[in-house]
């Protein structure tokens, strides 16, 4: 299924679609299936450490086949899962030629484990456990798409010992516990190696399956093969945003007001410890701080490290299971930041005192020696988060889980922003980043800047056709204003699909406005409530005519006529410049002429086509397409 949400009644006609994954490992990575040491037992990993999408190579093998996130899945153990779809290590479909394929996938194998060293009192008691999700935010697998888990034996043959496929019961935002007991000499020698697959489609980043938490036993008390009690208390989502509705924002609107600028972030920790039930629960208290940078024309970055909250317990104990949404106390203080500074970056950091590494004794601790050395449960207890105050808002992270957009000739997209600041500013630029999913087609759309959801030409800000630039995974296009543009209050960045194609914008799972989001199939705007998330459309501020726009008129409403016409156009109001540009960006050379109350365009050599005409009146421009034929 190559799209993931269309709203149903033609109401509105926004759809998801996975985007490719890119990595930047060497070759040499990607080679390393045989020198990688033997581990011992217990293994254990929840990709908590993972910072660049590819599992450790310590650990793994095949590591980059999977993709690591966090924000793939729905409330996962902890935080980061490995993702499983039908992409492989380069993030490049299995299959080019045909989308329809089917197979083996991505692939996650253990390390060598020395199995030869457990007691054989003990290997009875051995069993692999971990957690799985179906769907979770991504594209669900198809009917008979499945899961898998095989055990390599003493002859390097792979038994497969569990597997599970989509038989249409599944619900897309739980993850699973699964304890698969390793019995039988054959699986007991110096070379033992596990194996998660998936069978699905091999063209894209589809039928996608979430594991994390995997975990072995070493045999000994205290550990059920059934279920093992882990000693962890472990954060499962990021920290939420800084600046109320945004991650990032333009210096000068937060500290317009920074009372109301700022808000306080959040996060959720969990409890993975099944015995501990309300009277019987774990305390937990947490610790942050901040590092600001403080950057300002040439001048060495200004760097303050500002603690925040030290020690504040959570509230009430921690018991099994429980998804304790956290907020933090204390943020920074802005009378600590430069406001003359170009842009100012604030990274928080949380860590949380669980207990997870105290010895567990008659009274106190349950971390048992003997059971899980040399685990480290607290790799899991801390976050960090970046925010920035520059020339811009963003509702993203950054990073791209999905793309989101229109697939109907004439639909059109607006993305709300609201203006943290009374003041009027300037838009000079909007970033936009257009992924690549597949479809590498030229496009055009007619990108729009609104001050209203309206069909009043008035309303309109700017309005002019642009090719489309897919990029690199999370990379931006810059789109420059030619005129600087006026803004207040609140406005609109979307635009109007010229094609059937999919014109989709990165999609952030991480961060929810997904109420920002409207479109427009037949003439009335329709907020979204479908898609989650936040679209990768980012307005820039800055400086135009010399200064900042402080008073923003009403633009006037101008026509053209006759449109589609033969080559020459007539403006209703006489138009102070003229431009016409091609669907290149050339300029197109015209004979410009007023008449009367209006001014008529004629091109010199007409060429069927479409055509942007961009008329001054009254110190507006006026975007309008026209058509030769």
């Amino acid at each position: 299924m190559l799209l993931l949400t269309v709203s149903p009644r033609g109401v509105c006609q926004l759809v998801v679609v996975p985007v490719q994954k890119e990595f930047s490992a060497s070759k040499n990575y990607q080679a390393r299936t045989q020198d990688i040491t033997p581990l011992t037992l217990p293994f254990w990993d929840d990709f908590s450490t993972v910072r660049n999408g590819v599992a450790d190579p310590a650990v793994w093998q095949y590591g980059q086949s999977v993709w690591i996130n966090d924000g793939m899945s729905i409330h996962p153990p902890s935080l980061n899962v490995a993702t499983f779809d039908g992409l492989d290590s380069l993030g490049r479909p299995y299959n080019v030629n045909d989308v329809l394929a089917k197979g083996y996938a991505d692939k996650l194998i253990s390390a060598p484990i020395r199995m030869d060293q457990v007691d054989p009192s003990l290997q009875n008691n051995i069993a692999l456990t971990f957690f799985y999700e179906f769907k979770g935010n991504g594209e669900a697998p198809d009917p008979g798409d499945k899961l898998s888990l095989s055990f390599k034996n003493s002859t390097n043959q792979w038994d497969e010992v569990w597997s599970i496929d989509n038989d249409g019961t599944f619900v897309s935002d739980q993850f699973f516990a699964v304890t698969v007991p390793i019995t039988g000499s054959k699986y007991f020698f110096d070379n033992f190696q596990f194996r998660f697959q998936n069978f699905a489609r091999l063209s894209g980043p589809y039928d996608t399956w979430h594991l994390d938490y995997i975990y072995i036993n070493n045999g000994k008390p205290q550990t059920s093969p059934v279920f093992p009690l882990f000693p962890d208390r472990s954060i499962s989502t990021p920290l939420t945003r800084l600046f109320t509705d945004y991650r990032s924002m333009p210096i000068k609107h937060f500290f317009s007001n920074t009372t109301d600028n700022l808000t306080h972030p959040s996060l959720t920790i969990n409890n993975l410890r099944q015995d501990q039930v309300a009277g019987n629960g774990q305390p937990v208290s947490y610790s942050s701080e901040a590092i600001i940078t403080m950057i300002k024309g040439t001048d060495p970055p200004v760097v303050l490290t500002a603690p925040l909250d030290n020690n504040v317990n959570i509230g009430s104990e921690l018991t099994f299971n429980q998804n304790r949404v956290v907020t933090l106390q204390t943020v920074p203080d802005p009378l600590t930041f430069d406001a003359t500074a170009d842009s100012i970056q604030i990274k928080l950091t949380i860590g949380f005192d669980t207990g997870d590494d105290k010895i567990k004794t008659s009274t106190e601790g349950d971390y048992d020696f003997d059971v899980f050395t040399p685990i480290t449960f607290k790799n899991n207890d801390s976050v960090s988060a970046t925010y920035k105050l520059a020339n811009y808002y963003a509702y993203d992270d950054g990073q791209a889980e999905y793309g989101a957009g229109l697939n109907q000739p004439g639909a059109q997209l607006a993305y709300e922003f609201l203006m943290r600041t009374n003041n009027p500013d300037t838009l000079v630029a909007v970033d936009i980043y257009f992924p690549r999913f597949g479809d590498e087609s030229s496009q055009i759309i007619q990108f729009k800047i609104l001050k209203a959801l309206t069909n009043n030409v008035s309303d309109i800000l700017f309005q002019g056709n642009i090719p489309i630039q897919r990029n690199a995974q999370n990379k931006f296009w810059r789109i420059p204003l030619v005129e600087p543009i006026g803004v207040k209050d609140k406005f609109y960045i979307g635009w109007e699909q010229t094609s059937s194609a999919i014109i989709a914008v990165g999609l952030d799972k991480n961060t929810e406005s997904g109420d920002r989001i409207y479109s427009n199939i037949n003439g009335t705007w329709n907020q979204n409530t479908t898609v989650k998330g936040s679209l990768m459309i980012r307005p820039i501020f800055g400086k135009g005519n010399g200064g900042t726009i402080n008073q923003i008129e009403e633009q006037p409403v101008v026509s053209v006529y006759p449109n589609p016409g033969q080559g020459t156009f007539i403006t209703s109001l006489v138009a102070e410049d003229v431009k016409l540009f091609d669907q290149t960006g050339r300029v197109i050379p015209v004979d410009v002429e007023t008449v009367g109350e209006t001014t008529q365009i004629t091109m010199q050599r007409p060429i069927p086509g479409l055509y942007l005409l961009r008329t001054l009146h009254a110190h507006h421009w006026i975007n309008t397409r026209v058509i030769i034929h």
